[in-house]
């Protein structure tokens, strides 16, 4: 009987997670969509396994000044973006020192992506996918 309530919250957990997950999905791409209304979009993320997670996303104008910023920051799945508007009217790639200086480290890795993946999508080059943490963990086998 004690196996089949675990088995049960186990199987539980996994649908809420599932649910939880998906609506998070649903609310990148309600902002992703909404900003790339405006015009380009760039995006940078620092990711966080034990750590706090951040998705930040910026639309550009033509002069690469930041029309609109909106970051998601959290360790769970419940998180959900808010305007960043810090970062609003700088120039994406002389980003003022005092404002840069005001980001948390894992918002300041996040917009550095955001930094190089824009130069390396302006030269015409690809973004390579990044690995998962659990990709990471088997090439570190696979190496030795």
């Amino acid at each position: 009987m004690g196996i089949l309530l675990v088995m049960a919250a186990i199987m539980i957990a996994w649908i809420l997670q599932t649910l939880l997950g998906t609506t998070q999905i649903k609310n990148f791409n309600k902002h992703y969509n909404e900003l790339r209304s405006e015009g380009r979009v760039s995006i940078g993320r620092s990711k966080g396994i034990l750590r706090s997670g951040v998705v930040l996303l910026m639309s550009l104008d033509n002069k690469r000044r930041i029309r609109t910023a909106k970051k998601m920051q959290g360790v769970t799945i419940l998180a959900r973006f808010k305007d960043y508007s810090v970062l609003e009217g700088q120039d994406l790639l002389h980003i003022d020192k005092a404002v840069y200086n005001k980001m948390d480290r894992f918002t300041k890795k996040a917009f550095d992506e955001a930094v190089q993946i824009y130069k390396k999508v302006s030269k015409g080059e690809e973004i390579p996918p990044s690995k998962s943490p659990f990709g990471k963990l088997v090439s570190s086998f696979s190496k030795s």
